[in-house]
């Protein structure tokens, strides 16, 4: 992990703990959300610094797990600024925390480039990953807007801000992000299946990553069917969003606590067995 690597990254941290400052402080949505940004630019060239100098995505591995899994979530963030405005400033404040843990969480590992083995090098498993991590950061930005929803659907029974959006417009970005993360996850498992196809003459291994990943794709299939045929919105559809999110947690970040050589997958370099 190079100087200007730490530094870039180091900053980028600072400036999503100001977004949330410039919103307690003086109350200023549109200030967090430019602090927003700028934090999501520095950790953006930190990654590129890396991409550039480990020769592919830096998504393999606990820390640069941390790394995509804050970058997309706050960058989904960002997108629903204006749809969400008067609701802002609650999103800022469950997804930031949740961004900034993730990141020092993952500083706790390995952050040094290592190589990644023959197998493993191939365009088919950069994006098999990389459309993990867009997946992930859509179903986190369901889940904190899920949790958003619950918190501030009373208010507006109370009349309390006109500034505010619609419960509807909340429901409706739950299941739009919803459709995004179950569509990339979709086109993730496509792609793993293929490369498996290539290295074990097989589509499909009951590794327990497949496994786990496969329940959370189930829990997303039923949250999108109630809410298509049973009309499971509002707060059911919010509960739905978060239930299954607890299984993503799991399939993303719990399964480095099984013993060593249970997968043949990367979620950190000193864990995995080949």
């Amino acid at each position: 992990m190079s100087n200007l690597e730490t530094w870039l990254l180091i900053i980028g941290i600072f400036f999503y703990i100001v977004s949330i400052v410039f919103y307690l402080v003086v109350s200023r949505v549109d200030l967090s959300a430019f602090t927003l940004v700028a934090g999501l630019i520095m950790q953006a060239v930190s990654v590129g610094i890396r991409w550039y100098g480990i020769g592919h995505p830096p998504v393999f591995g606990t820390y640069e797990a941390a790394l995509a899994g804050s970058w997309f979530l706050l960058l989904y963030t960002a997108f629903s600024y204006k749809e969400i405005y008067g609701h802002f400033k609650s999103l800022l404040l469950t997804t930031v925390p949740i961004a900034v843990f993730l990141l020092l969480y993952g500083l706790r590992f390995n952050t040094e480039r290592t190589p990644l083995t023959i197998s493993e090098r191939s365009l088919w498993v950069d994006f098999h990953a990389m459309f993990s991590w867009i997946a992930f950061g859509s179903y986190a930005c369901a889940a904190c807007l899920a949790v958003v929803y619950l918190v501030t659907s009373g208010k507006h029974n109370d009349g309390e801000s006109e500034r505010n959006p619609e419960p509807e417009i909340l429901d409706d970005l739950i299941f739009r992000y919803t459709n995004l993360g179950f569509i990339n996850h979709t086109i993730m498992f496509a792609l793993g299946s293929y490369y498996s196809s290539i290295l074990f003459g097989a589509w499909w291994q009951w590794d327990p990553v497949n496994s786990t990943s496969l329940i959370t794709w189930l829990a997303y299939g039923l949250a999108i069917h109630m809410r298509l045929f049973y009309g499971w919105r509002g707060s059911r559809g919010a509960n739905l969003a978060i239930a299954a999110f607890l299984t993503a947690i799991v399939s993303y970040w719990g399964l480095i606590y099984f013993p060593p050589g249970s997968t043949y997958h990367i979620f950190d370099i000193e864990l995995k067995s080949h």
